[in-house]
């Protein structure tokens, strides 16, 4: 493609901001209201995870939303200025409105502005944007990149969990049918991000947790995954303790016979750390074939 290209990317995506610049991305923030509807824009500034912790622990809550509309028009319309085309990644279309909106505006710039339909976030996206850099280079048709694009979710396989539950419980992002167990319990659940509410498992500490994940991704890959598939693995952190950071770097080399010295570690990103707080965790796995279709089991 010889047109000049530009990349659009929500905040719930991981990225480096030495990458982003190179590369003539741009992060589309989503956002955050409070308790006193006060809205923060996820941008670093207004809200970040040290902000985010502090307000959680004088008592504030988040709820997290799209990106207004006025503001994503306005963010597409200056990218088209001095771009023929413009790509856009948003978190999940089952997590989040974001996607509906930006399709609704694809409308507007017909050939030149295309959303992706992502069904991830974090870096299973940075992982997309990746590939998506690459199919510039060699597709003409920006329809076929965008279907490649989306097939390569398959490609990827993301797990959460953490050790605070309440918001979860009280933001429905868990479901109905296991808050009693979780409660009665003590349990931490396991959360597949692609869709709202999506079943995956819960443990009763981050050990058991790390441990039902690798068991997950490789029933998800049929158990035929092997070391030599795996394209790259990123292991998130929101600020916790040395054991337990190297607990999930050893667990995770050591399960799918990858370097540690070759992971992507990340931050977990401030949309979902409003629902998960400080303490949450996860991997997202990327290989070079995709994994089976799930059945989406949510209540």
């Amino acid at each position: 493609m010889q047109k000049k290209v530009k990349i659009l990317i929500d905040s719930s995506s991981t990225f480096d901001k030495k990458f982003l610049d190179k590369n003539n991305i741009s992060v589309i923030p989503l956002s955050l209201s409070d308790n006193a509807n006060k809205v923060y824009t996820d941008d670093g500034i207004s809200i970040n995870p040290e902000i985010l912790f502090d307000e959680i622990q004088k008592g504030n809550k988040f709820k997290t939303s799209c990106t207004p509309l006025g503001q994503l028009m306005m963010a597409i319309e200056d990218a088209l200025e001095d771009n023929d085309i413009v790509f856009f990644i948003p978190i999940s279309h089952g997590l989040s409105s974001q996607y509906n909106q930006a399709k609704i505006l694809e409308e507007d710039y017909p050939g030149r502005f295309f959303v992706i339909n992502s069904t991830s976030a974090a870096y299973a996206n940075e992982y997309v944007c990746t590939k998506l850099l690459d199919l510039v280079k060699k597709l003409d048709d920006p329809k076929e990149i965008v279907s490649k694009c989306e097939q390569l979710y398959l490609n990827t396989d993301t797990y959460f969990s953490c050790e605070d539950v309440s918001d979860l419980l009280k933001g429905g992002r868990v479901t109905q049918g296991i808050i009693k167990v979780v409660k009665l319990l003590k349990l931490k659940p396991i959360i597949l991000l692609d869709v709202k509410n999506q079943k995956a498992g819960m443990s009763r500490n981050y050990r058991d947790n790390t441990n039902k994940m690798i068991k997950l991704i490789n029933e998800d890959y049929e158990n035929k995954l092997k070391s030599s598939d795996i394209e790259s693995i990123a292991i998130y952190y929101s600020g916790y303790e040395d054991e337990k950071k190297n607990f999930l770097l050893d667990s995770f080399s050591k399960a799918f016979e990858f370097l540690k010295e070759k992971i992507v570690i990340r931050w977990v990103p401030t949309v979902v750390l409003a629902h998960t707080r400080k303490g949450a965790y996860g991997i997202t796995i990327c290989t070079k074939n995709p994994h089976k279709l799930r059945e989406i089991k949510v209540d």
